[in-house]
């Protein structure tokens, strides 16, 4: 080539009228800097682009790339250049997908002999897994026909709310994801017809370290189907009495509660690691599926049995919650089992308060054992009158939640960072807020198996039980996430009972007339003997009746018992 076309071939550069030729290398000198990169883009597997924030400096090319919701980090790269060079090659080559799960060298090849190279750190986003959800489900006969049955959302998992659609029926489902989720496999197979009659449950697998598993039930569901009604119940506990050892002693219970006209039993059903009923879960993480001190009896069944046709209700109360033991700082044989699910305080040691030790609540695998419990008596017991939560459940001593997933969940979703005071107002509103997220989603699974079933709530005092159990009832009001609640409104005089049923009384305010069941907790004694006397009892009763409250829940059954004085201003009430 003469110097002559050499000129010419880099005027034609200049003004378009040739391009991809280095001109340097056609005898011009160029400076160094015109072989740098001046850009780049990024595209999916699928050729999205993707949106990049990037520096290149000093051969090094730094660059965050946004999620684009496929599996692994590879990805097409595109390259700027300056006007009028382009390499003769790159590699690794441009026309194939880049794995960048390590950083890749690149070197480019001009004309001339000329090199540069780059190493290449490519980040992606974190996926947003909040997107990671099913959008909508579509409900397809066997034949593909539509079936036309709506689902609705309760949190992470689908619960079906339709009604009249008989047991045994067959059906399809699809799931429809938002943009950029695309999950590698869902499990069983929801394109194969199936009864859904019953609780599936279902297992998104959305990447290799991410998979959800959601609930759905199709059938004659509908939370209107729960009529509210005055509660006049009782606590049965297995602590300080005898009555559920015996079949004779639960006839006896239910014949003197349908006596004095209490018409809801709550009784105890799991505490101290142990269920009152025979448990395919318990069975299934522990080996055991009863208190052995029953045998090969079932309480509650022979307590539902006995209650039924009286027109007493019988409600599966889960004492202990997210409570694992009493009085073993070992967490006992739920955190021996599993060391993960204890919560911890801010010293790492095993949340404790008065005695009593926690699973971490906000753990998926302690909230799927808890629901888990609490749905198996309502599809185990058809007849059960509902369940109960405490002021165990959803609960947590405020002095926990100090695990080390839970503070970065907290430092992710506001910018905190989980302060040593644990009564500071964001670190305990924003636990506080996890939990009655977490009674809605109980509420929502209790709904899913039949709207006549109540949902029950027994928490502390507000607002005592937000400062030191992480409980936010009047959140749950407003939610719509109870049918029932009953504050324990435990006082000794009836000074003090009157005042917290007055303070507590206000946040009921909002909840349509109706639409709540408000029965007061009352104590009358505990293991050690009566706490209050029957004359005290008659002014609660009396003072209830003159504001408008019809119905309380006494603690506990064994007081009632032993104690005809009692016996008698209950009936006077009834």
């Amino acid at each position: 080539m003469n110097q002559f076309f050499q000129i010419f071939v880099c005027i034609a550069v200049s003004i378009g009228l040739a391009t991809g030729m280095g001109c340097t290398d056609a005898g011009i000198d160029r400076p160094e800097s015109d072989y740098d990169i001046t850009g780049l883009e990024v595209l999916s597997g699928d050729k999205r682009p993707l949106y990049v924030n990037y520096n290149i400096n000093n051969g090094r090319i730094d660059a965050l790339v946004e999620n684009d919701g496929m599996q692994g980090s590879s990805f097409f790269v595109k390259f700027n250049y300056p006007e009028g060079i382009s390499p003769e090659k790159v590699l690794p080559a441009l026309e194939e997908k880049i794995d960048f799960t390590n950083p890749v060298s690149f070197t480019f090849y001009f004309q001339g002999s000329r090199t540069r190279e780059y190493l290449f750190v490519l980040k992606e986003e974190e996926a947003d897994t909040s997107l990671y959800r099913p959008e909508s489900v579509i409900v397809t006969h066997a034949d593909g026909t539509a079936a036309g049955i709506p689902l609705s959302v309760s949190g992470s998992d689908y619960i079906g709310l339709t009604r009249n659609k008989p047991a045994g029926t067959l059906y399809k489902l699809q799931f429809t994801f938002p943009s950029k989720v695309n999950p590698i496999s869902i499990v069983p197979d929801i394109s194969v017809p199936r009864d859904y009659s019953k609780i599936t449950e279902i297992t998104v697998n959305y990447d290799e370290n991410v998979s959800r598993t959601y609930t759905l039930t199709i059938g004659n569901q509908n939370e209107g189907d729960f009529i509210p009604d005055v509660v006049n119940g009782v606590w049965v506990t297995n602590v300080a009495s005898d009555v559920l050892l015996s079949p004779n002693g639960i006839q006896e219970c239910v014949a003197l509660c349908h006596d004095l006209g209490i018409n809801t039993i709550f009784m105890v059903s799991y505490n101290n690691a142990k269920t009152m009923f025979r448990s395919e879960v318990m069975k299934e993480y522990f080996g055991y599926e009863i208190d052995p001190v029953y045998g090969n009896r079932d309480p509650l069944a022979e307590m539902i049995a006995a209650a039924k046709p009286l027109g007493i209700k019988v409600v599966a109360w889960f004492e202990y919650g997210f409570a694992t033991v009493y009085n073993d700082m070992t967490g006992g044989p739920i955190i021996n089992r599993y060391p993960a699910w204890a919560s911890l305080d801010f010293t790492g040691r095993i949340t404790e308060k008065n005695k009593f030790y926690w699973m971490d609540p906000f753990n998926p695998d302690v909230q799927r054992f808890v629901r888990r419990l609490m749905t198996e008596v309502i599809v185990k017991y058809p007849d059960i009158g509902g369940v109960q939560g405490d002021d165990r459940l959803p609960a947590l001593p405020s002095n926990g939640g100090y695990n080390p997933a839970v503070v970065a969940q907290y430092k992710k979703e506001t910018g905190r960072t989980a302060t040593l005071n644990h009564l500071e107002t964001p670190w305990l509103q924003w636990r506080a807020d996890k939990l009655t997220e977490f009674g809605h989603y109980i509420y929502k699974h209790v709904k899913s198996l039949g709207g006549k079933y109540m949902m029950s709530w027994s928490p502390s005092p507000f607002s005592w039980s937000l400062q030191n159990y992480l409980q936010d009832w009047p959140a749950w009001l407003k939610n719509g996430q109870v049918d029932h609640i009953h504050p324990q409104l435990y006082r000794y005089s009836f000074d003090a009972y009157k005042a917290a049923f007055d303070q507590n009384l206000t946040y009921l305010d909002p909840i349509p007339n109706g639409k709540l069941v408000f029965s007061p907790g009352v104590l009358l004694g505990d293991g050690s003997g009566d706490g209050i006397s029957p004359a005290t009892l008659e002014q609660i009763l009396s003072y209830n009746r003159s504001r408008g409250i019809n119905g309380e829940t006494f603690f506990y059954y064994e007081r009632i018992r032993k104690n005809t004085g009692f016996q008698e201003v209950i009936r006077k009430f009834k």
